[in-house]
């Protein structure tokens, strides 16, 4: 079975490209031959053809229009859509030939919004997957192109499957019937491997990227609170990842200097022991409004980091079905940010004794729900009963 993978970025600290990375390898494990489409020639890239990966750098963009935001936006606004018609024209063709050469059987792109490989998959008659990740417009804030319909049309062809990562994402979408499938991400149990039990730091940790769509800010405002509340606490705020949207970065500065909380709040940029600061810290903090699926929140349950996370989206379908498993919440919720401020004083001074039997119904789910033999093990079934009714 030869298989095309089309990713979006090359970045490996995105949980995408984390769940992307096990599935491929897995599936290079059961004997699918696996091509890579990667957009240029970072970090994925490197590591991919190291291991001996055949792939193949294509510059390519999700077929969104370009951002609004700002008057250099509306003055560059047309040039760079243009500019995309461009190069999702150029990259079709390009894909288009990779298939032929390749013999290749299945497309699957990892992400809802790459639809450079639908030319290949019309005129080679292969069949389309879509890894659909994101509800683009509550998460992202995206504009389909060319149309909303144009989209929904493509991915609900004849020949074209989606595999959503929740039932969330899957019924925001309306994705049914036999071309469409459910399949949660798969968590490397031994990459994530439950830590020694031992005293937390005094650290709150909040691990993504820093955009809107993350909404780190309201964690400031919430750790703010905190503070008010608490003005003896020796708590500090750890914000690690990279930043995606410097104007929003630069409005969270000013918000921690305006609240005098420079000595407490501490950004770490991109880091590659996110294990261990989990495992050290008191809570990470998930606080995306719509998080499509929220990896790190099975990440930190397995490093033995008790979760705080917004009460929507796939973080409360990730909390549901710890209640659903076990019986027991798995995490603490919130919806509010002064419900954010509740959690974390809930924290201080020391984390009572009640949460340990929280933190082991967590691991054990995460466990049952989320790992890479059930994750890698559906996808191949779902290919091998795509390859079987093949027109």
């Amino acid at each position: 079975m030869n298989v095309l993978y089309i990713v979006s970025s090359t970045r490996v600290v995105g949980g995408a490209s984390k769940s992307f990375l096990t599935l491929l390898y897995g599936m290079a494990e059961k004997g699918v031959t696996p091509y890579v489409v990667t957009p240029d020639k970072g970090d994925m890239y490197a590591i991919l053809r190291e291991k001996g990966f055949s792939v193949t750098d294509v510059n390519l963009r999700p077929s969104v229009y370009p951002n609004l935001r700002t008057l250099k936006d509306a003055l560059l606004f047309l040039p760079r859509l243009i500019g995309r018609r461009l190069l999702e024209r150029k990259a079709s063709r390009r894909i288009l030939d990779i298939c032929a050469e390749k013999k290749i059987d299945l497309i699957h792109a990892n992400l809802s919004l790459l639809s450079c490989g639908i030319h290949a998959s019309k005129k080679l008659h292969i069949p389309h997957v879509w890894h659909v990740r994101e509800y683009v417009d509550k998460d992202f804030d995206f504009h389909y192109y060319p149309t909303k319909r144009a989209y929904y049309r493509t991915l609900n062809a004849k020949n074209a499957y989606t595999i959503c990562i929740t039932r969330g994402v899957q019924e925001h979408h309306h994705f049914v019937g036999k071309n469409a499938r459910v399949v949660y991400n798969g968590i490397d149990m031994q990459a994530n491997a439950e830590h020694c039990e031992f005293p937390k730091d005094s650290f709150f940790l909040f691990a993504g990227r820093i955009e809107p769509a993350k909404n780190p800010m309201q964690v400031v405002e919430a750790f703010h609170l905190f503070c008010q509340r608490h003005p003896e606490n020796n708590m500090t705020l750890k914000l690690a990842g990279p930043v995606s949207d410097p104007s929003y970065w630069a409005n969270i500065k000013d918000v921690i200097s305006r609240h005098r909380l420079d000595d407490r709040v501490q950004y770490l940029g991109i880091r590659k022991d996110i294990g261990n600061l989990m495992n050290d810290a008191r809570a990470i903090i998930v606080s995306s409004d719509f998080e499509a699926f929220g990896r790190c929140l099975p990440e930190a349950m397995l490093s033995n980091c008790l979760t705080i996370g917004k009460d929507f989206g796939g973080t409360k379908e990730q909390y549901d079905n710890g209640v659903t498993t076990c019986g027991e919440e798995i995490g603490l919720r919130y919806k509010t940010t002064e419900e954010l401020a509740d959690r974390m004083s809930e924290l201080w001074p020391d984390i009572p004794a009640r949460f340990d039997a929280m933190k082991k119904h967590a691991s054990t789910v995460v466990k049952e729900l989320y790992s890479k033999e059930s994750y890698v093990n559906s996808i191949y079934s779902f290919y091998q009963e795509i390859l079987q009714h093949k027109p």
